[in-house]
């Protein structure tokens, strides 16, 4: 296990996601089902926004590079070229088996609103996939 590799493609991947987040958070049909959902107890306040943003961030990159360690012993049994594909049909399994179970069990166990489990989960697709193609791009490049 080439370590080095694992925690320079989980960064590459980390900042890519949170890019596309970052992008996904600001369409103003998001943030209305944010500021919406803003007045229901459950929900935590963004404010001071700074350290609010550096925790996603820092959170983003290790869940990116703990998804690296997965994918690089998962990379050689998918049977799909080039490593965009690769990495892209291996950002969806990891949504299915990750993504997807968490935004149900917040549904069944929380009392969030739906539009904004809905939007996570779809957000979460969309990060898983970025994610992925990435680390297929990336993991393909460097050596």
């Amino acid at each position: 296990m080439d370590f080095k590799k694992i925690i320079l493609v989980g960064l590459i991947a980390g900042i890519a996601s949170y890019m596309v987040g970052t992008i996904l958070f600001m369409n103003p049909m998001a943030a209305s089902i944010y500021a919406s959902s803003a007045a229901s107890y459950c929900a935590k306040p963004m404010d001071p926004l700074v350290p609010w943003l550096l925790m996603m961030f820092a959170g983003g990159i290790i869940s990116s590079i703990l998804m690296t360690v997965i994918y690089s012993f998962a990379e050689k049994s998918i049977n799909k070229k080039p490593g965009w594909k690769k990495g892209m049909f291996f950002g969806a399994l990891f949504w299915i088996a990750a993504g997807l179970p968490a935004a149900y069990n917040t549904w069944l166990l929380h009392s969030y609103p739906d539009a904004m489990i809905a939007l996570e989960a779809f957000n979460g697709l969309i990060g898983a996939l970025t994610a992925g193609i990435v680390m297929g791009i990336a993991y393909e490049k460097i050596k």
